[in-house]
């Protein structure tokens, strides 16, 4: 079972996106306020209005701009199907919807690679009359489900032909939504309050079973999510006292987990490169549940991060060296971790495949399971008997330069083969860093004085409201033609 670790930090992804933005005359800080990821892209939500859609692999970052002007972005959830669907929800109530086609393989016609169609906007006003705070999409992006911290949960269906979404409430918890999932046509919706299975009906009605007879004692953030379990489709659930619930599609609890025993135990840390000299408090519960590389699940409470293995009950490793997580991204075996308002950390099984660089490819000749650190031999200076004796030459010799062989590993003259594995690995970094000083710099970076000058041509504006025919706009600085 691989590691789990932050093998690099975020910096050149966060220092991509500017620390303010100018409205009007005056300038705004900007402080990311919710993250999401696949496997290609990273969208990063601000409290200015904006999306920041980072490529993983060009390292290309681009604006998305929400209907609305500056508010703040509280939830944000991407969805890969034909294209990209990115789903963003306001603290106003708002839902902003970005169509971002996917760039055409290179062995199309040029004929699909001309027709480039622009990122397109779907807007849902007036459902929500509380903060989104949650968001889950359908397989095929077709429908998105959003809950507010009110309790209602608004379902949101795109017609991609026509170019319209519908949406409508289809329940109300009346307490905040903590967590949805979606398998197949059944909803998984855990409030503060209780936790919910929604299944369509004849018509718009949805019928609602509890999960579990027992209401719970206290409001608490528990979440709720659909993961596979003893080799079926189950419903896991957080309960108070580290407690988890498996039960059914119906709502029936199977089997209660109990972790409170094995949170007394030393747990193992997750590595961090740069983690906080005063661990946090460990929490007295689980929180929201991310199915985690297949077979675990990670939960999040109080700051601290858990990471389970719900078939042999056991704490795979805890993080509770974090400042503090503003929000969590789950992907295959990724975790991207929200840890303040300009700080990401990520913590994988292995290193960002998307950033693969030379020295990523020949890792283990850095990191070695075996390799430990031990202590340096004391520096003293030595005389020049000693000197003579260490270049293989006695103190009496009279021709200095007479070849002696030195017994490394005994009589038998040969070195040790802990030595020869040391000499091949050190040659091998050799040869490593050899091609390194080989590789060609990009000139991009060089500094060239004088202005770049720009080509007065005309651009379409990169993101269409639906039911509005793309401008042309002008170049930045540029007058408008015809006037």
């Amino acid at each position: 079972m691989n590691t789990v670790r932050e093998w690099s930090p975020l910096v050149e992804l966060v220092n991509k996106i500017p620390s303010s933005v100018q409205r009007g005359l005056l300038f705004h800080d900007v402080s990311i306020t919710c993250v999401d990821l696949v496997e290609e892209f990273i969208a990063l939500g601000t409290d200015v209005g904006l999306v920041f859609w980072y490529n993983r692999k060009s390292g290309a970052v681009e604006r998305l701009a929400t209907d609305g002007g500056s508010q703040e972005l509280s939830c944000v959830r991407i969805a890969s199907t034909v294209e990209y669907m990115v789903a963003v929800g306001c603290r106003a109530g708002q839902v902003n919807i970005f169509q971002i086609p996917k760039t055409p393989p290179p062995d199309v016609c040029a004929e699909l690679l001309l027709k480039a169609k622009p990122i397109e906007r779907y807007t849902v006003r007036g459902l929500h009359r509380a903060s989104v705070c949650e968001l889950v999409w359908s397989k095929n992006g077709m429908r998105l489900f959003s809950g507010d911290s009110g309790g209602a949960v608004v379902l949101t269906e795109i017609g991609y032909a026509s170019k319209t979404c519908q949406s409508r409430e289809i329940i109300n918890e009346r307490y905040e939504i903590v967590q949805m999932d979606l398998h197949r046509t059944k909803l998984l919706v855990s409030s503060s309050f209780r936790t919910v299975i929604c299944s369509p009906e004849d018509g718009e009605r949805w019928r609602v079973a509890q999960v579990g007879k027992k209401d719970r004692k206290m409001l608490a953030p528990f979440g709720a999510v659909f993961a596979t379990v003893h080799g079926k489709q189950q419903i896991v659930s957080t309960r108070s006292g580290f407690r988890l619930w498996l039960a059914d599609d119906e709502g029936n609890v199977a089997q209660t987990l109990i972790f409170k025993e094995l949170m007394r135990a030393p747990c193992p840390e997750i590595g961090l490169l740069n983690p906080s000299r005063n661990p946090i408090r460990i929490p007295t519960t689980f929180g929201k549940l991310y199915p985690f590389d297949g077979q675990r699940m990670v939960s999040v409470a109080n700051g601290t991060l858990f990471l389970l293995d719900l078939e042999r009950m056991a704490v795979v490793g805890t993080l509770t060296r974090l400042r503090h997580i503003l929000d969590v991204a789950v992907h295959r075996n990724e975790i991207l971790i929200l840890e303040s308002a300009r700080s990401l950390v990520r913590v994988a099984t292995l290193p960002d495949s998307s950033q693969s660089t030379i020295v990523l490819k020949n890792l283990e000749l850095f990191v070695s399971g075996e390799s430990q650190v031990v202590q340096a031999d004391e520096c003293r200076e030595e005389t020049p008997a000693e000197l003579l004796v260490r270049n293989g030459e006695s103190p009496g010799s009279s021709v200095p330069g007479d070849e002696r062989i030195v017994d490394v590993d005994g009589a038998d003259g040969e070195p040790h083969h802990d030595d020869a594995r040391m000499i091949d690995n050190h040659m091998k970094k050799l040869e490593l860093f050899d091609t390194l000083n080989e590789l060609k710099y990009d000139e991009s970076i060089l500094f060239k004085s004088g202005r770049s000058r720009r080509k007065h041509r005309s651009k379409v504006n990169p993101i269409v409201e639906i039911g509005q025919i793309p401008k042309e706009i002008e170049p930045d600085g540029g007058e408008p033609s015809g006037s």
